[in-house]
């Protein structure tokens, strides 16, 4: 359907599907105890504070290995002499040397920097992609997003705009019959948040109107970044949110009506939802 006058771009874990949760509860947490295992005690801090890095903070969304980092430098804080820490070190300087972050640039930095910490790292991440793959299996978008994908869809042209790779994305929207929808598919092959929604701006022609759906206080800051307008689906009622955005809120976009005052008003609830947090790691 492109080029259009409006497009609405959509993150897709955590926004339109429920992998949010599953992809730290039941892959990123199970595979790092797996890879340092650790005492009971530190292994439950540890679970605790991936989920609060993660889900429940402004952080919500960071790219995996950063959030890693955060993570247990937090739990390196509280557990100074547990021994099933890793070294953070290496992990610290691949963070710092880099911008865009992903396994395939973690093995092209391990290349020229060796280390057994990264491949202790390359290998939490390779379970955790395994773990995540088969938790995912059969997974359905929320209640409310085809009803609203496929209401807007005549209006406007449809993004994916996410971190995530792209075959993950083209497998679940797939599964969850929301591919005819979709005039394209931005993934983290495409850049950042920031970058793939300029791209899907521009291809939709000169002074196109855009909305971001999105679950974490970073999809708003990329909205902002590309020129668009932000609609957060809030975590823990994401029925309620959907429902509410082919409701009430695509019709006022629609309409030219959904502006700073209205976006306000929803970004700031998110906001409140998640407890700042006020580290400057880069997320993706």
């Amino acid at each position: 359907m492109i080029p259009a006058a409006f497009l609405i771009g959509i993150d897709s874990d955590g926004t339109a599907f429920d992998s949010m949760n599953i992809k730290h509860l039941d892959a990123f947490i199970p595979a790092a105890l797996e890879i340092w295992p650790m005492g009971a005690e530190a292994a439950a801090h540890f679970t605790e504070i991936e989920k609060t890095v993660n889900l429940f903070s402004s952080l919500r969304g960071i790219n995996r290995f950063p959030g890693l980092l955060e993570a247990f430098e937090r739990l390196e804080k509280e557990f100074p002499e547990e021994k099933g820490l890793p070294l953070l070190d290496d992990l610290r300087a691949y963070l710092e040397g880099t911008t865009r972050y992903s396994p395939a640039t973690l093995r092209a930095w391990m290349e020229d920097h060796p280390s057994g910490e990264l491949e202790r790292v390359l290998a939490w991440s390779d379970r955790a992609d395994e773990l995540f793959a088969k938790a995912c299996e059969g997974l359905m978008p929320y209640p409310g997003v085809r009803e609203a994908v496929e209401k807007a869809w005549p209006s406007a042209a449809i993004a994916v705009v996410s971190s995530a790779a792209k075959a993950g994305l083209e497998k679940d929207w797939a599964a969850g019959g929301l591919t005819p929808y979709v005039d394209c598919m931005m993934s983290q092959e495409d850049g950042s948040k920031t970058a793939q929604l300029r791209k899907a701006m521009s291809l939709c022609g000169d002074n196109v109107k855009a909305l971001m759906l999105g679950d974490t206080d970073s999809d708003g800051v990329s909205a902002h970044e590309a020129g668009a307008l932000f609609y957060p689906i809030m975590p823990g009622d994401e029925a309620a949110s959907w429902k509410r955005f082919g409701e009430e809120i695509l019709p006022l976009f629609l309409a030219g009506k959904y502006g700073p005052e209205e976006e306000a008003k929803y970004y700031g609830k998110l906001k409140q939802f998640l407890s700042f947090n006020k580290s400057s790691q880069k997320s993706s």
